[in-house]
């Protein structure tokens, strides 16, 4: 082909010529598409069928793939792939069984509808991706939700590669050690900076109880706080606390900690001192936005120092607002000059603390009764501005 390209060029053939290259290409063609065993045409395709995930479902996941199984009858079709608009992808495992061959490919998605095609026999395939950060409760989001390891129509033959039966086990926890699982799994294994002891030791079965089929692994369910605890007793107090953060109440350690690894501390998914706080807490992103011009005349210094957990527990404390002291103890343990008074500021005579305030009903009067401890567009963070003596009569009423 490429002499009959080099003729063209240099001769300048009729147009009888040019009929006649115009014949042999597509000859050739022809032949590529239909006839020799390394085309791609559709007549000598063979057919798969597509295991999982079920077309049309849904993945729900926290990295950015999933795995599509495919299986055909008789000997493995070395000519399958999977297209997607930018890339071929090859199968990442190829398996014989006795009836059936069975091919893996890992498939990259983005967030929103997701569009593959297998070749050569041009099978589509279109399912959603949802990415989340917690697995809590995935399986009450309805049947449309594809889990891999849940689906009914996984066959056995997987056991093949994949023996997840469980040899031995010690109580409170499962610690034998799930090797195979790291075979698919390698993304969650190597990922992070700080990793989870379980994830390092491929003790995948402390948290992922296995089903009577062997091929089934369970998703945490329900309050995977209890699963946690298992294992980090020291914290089971904090149940016992008056005040306990919302994600943790809810059973979901996992809304702000991935169980695998991280490449922040603590396995978080985000930084922790601010980022990730400001996610479900958006009212206060206007602090720390990057437009300067957005946030507020004032903001609290400390945010941008400790952050919100300089304050705050992200967990369970015995102070309203999940405050690690008393308001007015925090505020004194960086303001020191006001240690220990407890009237005269800011004119005298006027008290600091007080059973009630009188702006906000039912709240005891701290530091808070007068300055924004985030930030506000008033001189010294106060919660209303000093002309007129507006700040005084939000109290007063003179």
């Amino acid at each position: 082909m490429i002499k009959v390209r080099t003729r063209l060029q240099l001769s300048g053939p009729s147009g009888r010529a040019r009929f006649g290259i115009g014949l042999v290409l597509f000859l050739c063609l022809f032949i590529l598409e239909n006839i020799l065993p390394w085309g791609g045409g559709s007549a000598q395709a063979a057919e798969v069928k597509i295991l999982t995930p079920r077309p049309g479902a849904t993945v729900i996941a926290r990295n950015q793939e999933t795995h599509l199984i495919l299986s055909q009858s008789g000997a493995v079709d070395t000519k399958v792939r999977v297209e997607r608009t930018d890339a071929i992808l090859d199968p990442v495992v190829s398996m014989e069984g006795e009836a059936q061959s069975y091919l893996h490919f890992r498939l990259p998605l983005v967030p929103g509808a997701n569009s593959f095609t297998i070749i050569p026999s041009n099978q589509r395939i279109k399912f959603n991706f949802q990415k989340v950060q917690s697995d809590l409760n995935l399986g009450s989001r309805g049947k449309d939700i594809s889990h891999f390891h849940q689906n009914d129509n996984l066959p056995e033959s997987c056991q093949e590669c994949h023996d997840l039966r469980e040899t031995e086990t010690l109580e409170p926890v499962g610690l034998t050690k799930q090797t195979s699982c790291v075979t698919c799994h390698k993304n969650l294994v190597g990922k992070g900076l700080w990793k989870h002891g379980p994830t390092v030791n491929q003790q995948c079965l402390s948290c992922h109880q296995q089903s009577v089929e062997p091929w089934r692994i369970g998703l945490p369910k329900g309050n995977i706080k209890d699963i946690c605890l298992a294992c980090h007793t020291s914290k089971r107090d904090w149940a016992e606390r008056k005040f306990v953060h919302g994600p943790l109440d809810l059973g979901g350690c996992t809304l702000c900690h991935n169980p695998h690894g991280e490449n922040h501390r603590y396995m978080l998914w985000a930084e922790g001192s601010l980022t990730l706080c400001i996610v479900c807490h958006s009212d206060k992103a206007r602090l720390v936005a990057e437009d300067v011009k957005k946030r507020p005349s004032n903001v609290h210094g400390i945010i941008f120092g400790k952050g919100c957990v300089a304050c705050h527990d992200p967990h369970a404390t015995d102070n309203e607002y999940m405050l690690k002291k008393p308001t007015n103890d925090l505020c004194v343990g960086c303001h020191h000059d006001l240690a220990g008074i407890t009237r005269g500021h800011p004119v005298s005579g006027h008290p600091v603390s007080a059973p009630r305030e009188h702006r906000r009903p039912g709240r005891r009067l701290t530091c808070v009764g007068c300055h924004d401890p985030h930030g506000s567009d008033h001189q010294n963070m106060l919660v209303e501005t000093r002309s007129g003596a507006r700040i005084c009569r939000v109290c007063h009423h003179r």
